[in-house]
């Protein structure tokens, strides 16, 4: 019989079924139950005692710790002095079991119990169990720690351990729950109450009570704040409760909290946290249930915040990790600390072209009008004209503009900005405007901003400079047997500090092209398991491409426009075109233009993206190794038919070891040794194939092949 089954028999559980997930056999029937859990187990005693109203409840406290505190607390708990007023711990003993196996048969329940490590106190309260045990009464004993009185017990299997996992309710106990308590709760509701709590059941049961349907507002009124505060972080040490908190509101790896947040044993609280129960893991980063961050990050004083975002950003920024710095700003809602960030570090996201980066921290700040630093406008003036907004573009620059009472670097680049945008309609005013703004950069030693090809070339054209000759160098992508980048006439290879980063090119490209959304790229990258971190993995991949590919002039090859990234074909030289080419005539049928590819196909192409495992990647390898097994099996044919036997059983055997369960092939290479009078070739051929089938699949090749391969030796054919 399982745990749950047992323990709704013996409690008759009304809401929930059970607090129990657990399969757990017992011979003599379940009895006696301990719980060790930190957090909710004061919620599994109150609903067992809500279900039986005879129920016997003790807790007990630190001076309690004694035989005789026990007894006294026997005697409280079934308010019968004399009954119990005798020396003898045993007789004492007797009389509470009495009173708990009357007709009633009520269940015992203890809290704290492992405050009872005297010896005389852990010795009667383990005759109690035995007691229970033999007698099939019900015992609960809710603890923190394993109780030494009942350690026998868990050990042996007469009594359960309920852990803290064990407290939690699945989402089809909180459906029951809260249509037990609230009938009209909405679907919507309830699903929003799970997740929220994560099934944590004192959350469940205590956002329930409040009658409020907002799950935020409902924990900011009810009595979590102050049961989080005294019932947990209260208990634990300083480092640990200081860990809590910090990693409720900032959540990181175990750098940032060690280097950057100056937690310098965030390893081993970690480890504690999870195996205390407090916290998950996932990725290598903390988690907690979201009311319980909610909860515990409002337990931090606002200039707290304000000094961990300053230095989880100086933290991230100091190692290049802008994305990760940015999303933190995200997810905090600190509009501060984003225009911190674009003031110190606008023009080293501007030079590394991570614009949609700054167009996060613009989401955060709001509103140009609220910008008191010219440099943040001036980095968000820059990002307008990267999305193509060029009201907001001159909005932000003349904002910018106003905080300085003679010309400066803002007016200049909106000047040049404009005059490039507008150079059509007035080619001789706006030339002469260009001609300045790029004399006062340069005599300020200012660089160029970020210009789109439409707007350098005009540029280059007002500037009267030598239009430039197309480069020679592209980026040569290179896919099949690995996946690797090239430059140049020697082929140098660009190295990635991420190796997944070849990987978005390769996808764009095998997409035509096309631009790419950022969940479409996400999906792609992660479509099991998505990282917390996901989005700044991913801007991570992309800095660091253009990085490698800056010392050749190639940064902007992927840019981000309206929320879908772009590569810039040109720059791009398809080093497996020919490859394309053999597909696409596999796919018209036009075998005789194959011929052409003849060198290509006598030796494998190579595996597409080597051993890169994504299913992408997977479906994409699977067509290419079926176009080449095609192409070979075409090509074979012709040079039959041309009487080069030896060319045809080359491709075939190239083709065999891809596709080496194909029978057709195995006709084909058979029919090639018959006419090349090589029967001996043609029976070793067969012999292996058969073994290859019977090791394999345990049967052998169909009538069909069998036919054909006798036929290889009729006498017409000798």
């Amino acid at each position: 019989m399982s745990a749950e089954t047992i323990m709704r028999q013996k409690h008759n559980f009304k809401r929930p079924k059970s607090f129990v997930r657990r399969d757990a056999a017992f011979g003599g029937g379940l009895t006696l139950i301990c719980a060790c859990a930190g957090s909710g187990k004061t919620a599994l005693l109150s609903q067992i005692a809500d279900e039986h109203k005879d129920s016997i409840r003790i807790s007990a406290g630190p001076e309690d710790n004694s035989e005789r505190g026990l007894i006294r607390l026997f005697s409280e708990a079934v308010h019968d002095a004399e009954a119990l007023c005798s020396d003898n711990a045993i007789d004492t003993l007797g009389g509470f079991i009495s009173v708990m196996s009357d007709e009633q048969r009520r269940p015992l329940l203890i809290d704290n119990a492992d405050v009872f490590t005297d010896s005389g106190a852990v010795s009667l309260l383990g005759l109690l169990a035995d007691t229970v045990i033999e007698q099939e009464l019900t015992m609960i004993a809710a603890a923190e720690s394993i109780p030494p009185a009942f350690l026998r017990h868990i050990m042996d299997g007469t009594a359960l351990l309920l852990g803290n996992s064990d407290l939690w309710f699945s989402k089809e106990q909180t459906v029951s729950l809260a249509k037990s308590v609230r009938p009209m709760a909405t679907d919507e509701y309830i699903s929003s109450l799970y997740s929220f709590t994560g099934g944590w059941c004192i959350a469940v049961s205590e956002l329930l009570r409040t009658g409020e349907n907002d799950t935020r507002k409902a924990a900011d009124s009810s009595l979590l704040p102050e049961y989080i505060k005294s019932f947990i972080l209260d208990k634990q040490d300083d480092d640990l409760r200081r860990f809590m908190l910090v990693s409720s509101y900032i959540s990181g790896d175990e750098e940032l909290y060690r280097d950057g947040l100056d937690i310098s044993s965030a390893h081993f609280l970690r480890e504690r946290l999870i195996r205390q129960g407090l916290a998950g893991s996932k990725g290598g980063y903390i988690t907690y249930p979201p009311v319980m961050r909610h909860i515990m990050s409002q337990l931090i004083p606002d200039e707290k915040r304000n000094t961990l975002i300053e230095k989880a950003s100086d933290h991230f920024i100091s190692q290049k990790r802008f994305a990760e710095a940015i999303c933190l700003f995200e997810v905090s809602g600190n509009a501060q600390a984003a225009e911190r960030i674009l003031h110190i570090y606008g023009d080293s996201l501007l030079g590394n072209c991570e614009f949609e980066l700054i167009g996060y921290c613009g989401s955060i700040i709001g509103s140009f009008n609220r910008v008191r630093s010219p440099e943040v406008l001036g980095a968000l003036a820059q990002y307008c004209y990267y999305k193509g907004e060029y009201e907001k573009m001159e909005q932000a620059f003349n904002l910018a503009d106003s905080m300085f009472g003679k010309e400066n670097r803002f007016s200049v680049l909106r000047k040049l900005y404009k005059g490039l945008l507008r150079f059509e309609l007035d080619p001789e005013l706006y030339s002469s405007n260009v001609q300045s703004a790029v004399q006062w950069l340069n005599s300020n030693e200012i660089p160029l901003p970020f210009l789109y090809s439409r707007e350098s070339d005009i540029l280059e054209r007002v500037m009267n400079k030598r239009e430039p000759q197309p480069s020679s160098e592209k980026l040569c992508v290179s896919r099949f047997g690995g996946l690797r980048l090239t430059v140049g006439e020697d082929r140098k290879e660009i190295q990635c500090r991420t190796k997944r980063s070849p990987e978005i090119i390769a996808y764009i490209l095998e997409n035509g092209g096309r631009p790419v959304g950022r969940d479409e790229l996400l999906n792609a990258f992660w479509y099991e398991d998505m990282p917390a971190n996901a989005v700044a993995m991913l801007h991570n991949m992309i800095y660091h491409l253009r990085r490698e590919l800056s010392a050749y002039g190639m940064e902007n090859i992927i840019s981000y426009k309206n929320k879908y990234y772009i590569l810039d074909t040109g720059m791009i030289e398809d080093c497996d075109s020919e490859i394309n080419e053999i597909c696409e005539t596999v796919r018209s049928g036009k075998d005789n233009e194959l011929i052409s590819h003849e060198k290509l196909l006598k030796s494998y192409w190579g595996s597409y993206l080597g051993s890169v495992d994504i299913p992408w990647a997977n479906e994409r390898r699977e067509y290419y190794d079926r176009c080449y097994v095609s192409a070979c099996t075409m090509l074979a044919s012709h040079c039959r038919e041309e009487g080069r036997f030896d060319d045809a059983v080359s491709l075939l055997r190239n083709a065999y070891r891809l596709d080496p369960y194909s029978e057709q092939l195995v006709y084909e290479l058979l029919s090639c040794y018959s006419f090349m009078g090589k029967p001996d070739k043609a029976k070793q051929c067969y012999e292996e194939f058969c073994e290859r089938l019977d090791a394999e699949f345990g049967t052998r090749p169909g009538k069909w092949l069998r036919n054909r391969f006798f036929s290889c030796f009729s006498e017409e054919q000798q």
